[in-house]
């Protein structure tokens, strides 16, 4: 009887392709513990995302990329960002002078915009990707406030102006009380006269009686409303004051834009590079070498 293997394959011996691939993986793990060692952050940046790093610094179309030896390093990420925040901090301060940076933990990074009191939470920096990633509704915000401002107005300019006129009415239904009482007392007197011209054969009219009640319904809900004035008039000072703290923040928002980059449009173009320009600057530093 013939003897049968326990295995069959067609695959030929690829001891040489494995140790060729486990030397790859090393290799790139010593790259990238020099790189941090020297603090190359280039060639760092070069080594976690190299397809990104030759597609906008080597302008080469449609490059290969490493993710396979990449997800090497991807549970360090918190590290590497850490690490990676002290050049590119010192870099952003002078590029964005008004942002400030806080590590909230590891590697996380809050961007407050501005020194002054009550500045904004306007989103995070990241440090692996050289990206600012700002708060959706912050942003949003300075945006239609910079085209607001083209119209003469401020972001809550209309806000304001509508509490206010709010207000006004809510003051004037004070100030109409005693009209109001005076009316209370006419219409009293017509329903009190109507009653007196009443009797089985001289009943007085249901549509005025129902007419009369309506009116003094009214009042009512007019002396019920006016009791509160006080109450929303201070709520809508609140609001309006919580609105001026904000359009005034959005102005020093605009004004350090401005002073720093001369347009909007200039700013953001600014941070749509900043990955370019920053990696750039890294190399110029090492003489314009972006192979090494």
């Amino acid at each position: 009887m013939e003897s049968t293997p326990y295995i069959q394959t067609e695959v030929p011996n690829n001891e040489k392709v494995l140790n060729n691939k486990l030397n790859a993986k090393v290799a790139y793990v010593e790259n990238v513990t020099e790189a941090l060692n020297k603090h190359n952050d280039r060639r760092v940046y070069e080594l976690i995302n190299s397809k990104k790093y030759n597609e906008l610094i080597r302008e080469v179309k449609h490059a290969d990329d490493n993710r396979t030896l990449a997800t090497l390093v991807s549970d360090l990420q918190p590290d590497l960002s850490h690490h990676l925040s002290e050049q590119l901090i010192a870099h952003l301060s002078e590029v964005f002078p008004f942002f400030y940076y806080q590590e909230s933990a590891l590697g996380v990074f809050d961007v407050y915009f501005g020194n002054w009191w009550d500045r904004a939470y306007f989103g995070r920096l990241d440090p692996i990707n050289v990206q600012f990633k700002f708060k959706a509704e912050e942003y949003d915000k300075l945006v239609a406030s910079v085209k607001l401002n083209g119209e003469a107005k401020r972001f809550h300019t209309d806000d304001i102006d509508g509490l206010t006129k709010d207000n006004e009415s809510l003051q004037a239904l004070v100030e109409n009380q005693n009209a109001r009482n005076e009316q209370r007392k006419e219409l009293e007197t017509r329903l009190d006269q109507l009653d007196e011209r009443g009797g089985f054969f001289n009943r007085p009219s249901g549509e005025e009686r129902d007419e009369i009640k309506g009116k003094l319904q009214e009042l009512d809900a007019q002396d019920e409303k006016a009791a509160s004035v006080p109450e929303q008039i201070e709520a809508n000072n609140n609001k309006i004051l919580a609105y001026s703290k904000e359009d005034t923040i959005l102005i020093y928002e605009q004004r350090a834009i401005n002073e720093t980059f001369g347009t909007f449009e200039a700013f953001e173009a600014k941070v749509k590079s900043l990955y370019v320009d920053y990696v750039k600057q890294l190399a110029a530093k090492e003489g314009g070498q972006v192979n090494a």
